[in-house]
């Protein structure tokens, strides 16, 4: 598992620091350490929390962070002065159970910043080549248990889960060798949604409300259209002379962010759910594409951009502000998914012949890496997060 591989000490944790609290105030990471009585739970909760941006674990600090577990309770709490917080938490099972920890802990440590909760409400849905086809995973913030959904051995790609998280939805060529849309609960549960179209079909992004926004080029040229949940009543919505792609909704279900433009020069475009003109975004880059709406905070949308290599940059568009994720990787970055925290993304991380995917702060810009090499590639995440 790779991120519970890192729960193994690195040479730098383990050092003993001296903390300057005023200093790390300033910087917006905390350095904490972890004592658990349970070592497996120890080892998630380490993992969670070395993924976020603001906390760097490590020995020697005095943020301390002391979780006592019982069966499927724990007791989690920090006696810092200026860090205090105590918690008591029930779970599902282990995993559950880490995540809500690693949760109280962001919560409590980082009221300063308000931070939020991540782990226990995002789950993820992904591609993924490991049995010799694209089929569609599902997993969660610690990549602890990994699920299988589809085993068509054909392409199965563009997962995008339902606004209860009860299915997902994926593309297909399967059936006729033209790409349909199906939703599954799981493999051998298969339901068709948008069926016997002929031409490209893009993803279905499904709507607070429980509607579908697809591209699909059935028309002649690839346009936007909006669906019912279960593909009734398609009505296209956006049209332009150029390629229109990637809806995604607002998260009151108002309005979609999109790429639309010519081949090799997309940008990104909002419109009214229903239609209507588009309004172009300014984002300073000359190829923007894969826009995803932040459902925590309605000014922010991520994209992928191209300048020399592909990065995720965020617009917050009541201010008019552009922010590139700050990254010293020379790895490609894209396809970028929101986790409930409405500050960190998965993304899609790749050289030219590997793709793996990873937890991004879009605040710091810290990266990990989330799947392993078991898996194959990997890619397209899709982030589905708790409303709650």
């Amino acid at each position: 598992m790779a991120l519970l591989l890192s729960a193994g000490m690195r040479a730098e944790e383990r050092v003993v620091i001296n903390d300057n609290i005023e200093a790390t105030v300033q910087s917006g990471v905390i350095p904490i350490s972890i004592n658990c009585d349970d070592a497996k739970l120890g080892a998630m909760v380490r993992a969670a929390l070395n993924a976020h941006g603001a906390f760097s674990v490590r020995n020697g600090s005095s943020v301390k962070l002391n979780i006592g577990r019982t069966a499927l309770t724990a007791a989690v709490a920090c006696d810092n002065a200026r860090f205090n917080f105590q918690e008591t938490i029930e779970g599902r099972d282990e995993e559950d159970l880490a995540m809500k920890v690693a949760d109280a802990a962001v919560v409590g440590l980082g009221r300063m910043w308000q931070l939020k909760p991540m782990f226990a409400k995002t789950k993820i849905a992904f591609v993924s080549t490991s049995s010799g086809h694209s089929e569609i995973y599902t997993t969660n913030l610690i990549y602890s248990r990994i699920r299988r959904i589809t085993d068509f051995k054909n392409t199965s790609i563009s997962p995008r889960w339902s606004a209860d998280a009860g299915k997902i939805y994926f593309v297909s060529s399967m059936r006729t060798g033209f790409p349909e849309i199906f939703t599954t609960k799981g493999t051998g549960d298969l339901q068709k949604v948008i069926t016997d179209v002929r031409g490209a079909l893009g993803g279905a992004n499904c709507g607070p409300d429980g509607r579908i926004a697809f591209a699909s080029s059935n028309k002649g040229s690839m346009d936007i259209y909006v669906a019912g949940g279960a593909g009734e009543g398609p009505r296209r919505v956006i049209a332009t002379a150029d390629v229109d792609a990637d809806p995604s909704w607002s998260p009151d279900g108002s309005k979609i962010v999109l790429t639309s433009g010519p081949l090799g020069r997309p940008g990104i475009y909002v419109s009214s759910a229903s239609g209507g003109s588009l309004k172009r975004l300014s984002t300073g880059y000359s190829y923007c594409t894969e826009p995803r709406w932040n459902p925590k905070d309605p000014a922010q949308i991520i994209f992928t951009f191209q300048s020399g290599r592909l990065g995720l940059a965020v617009t917050d568009i009541t201010k008019g502000e552009i922010v590139a994720v700050p990254t010293t990787s020379p790895l490609n970055l894209s396809h970028a998914s929101w986790c409930a925290d409405g500050r960190h993304v998965v993304a899609t991380q790749a050289t030219k012949t590997t793709s793996h995917l990873v937890i991004v702060d879009t605040k710091s810009g810290k990266t990990t890496r989330l799947t392993d090499a078991k898996m194959g590639n990997c890619s397209e995440p899709d982030c589905w997060v708790s409303k709650n």
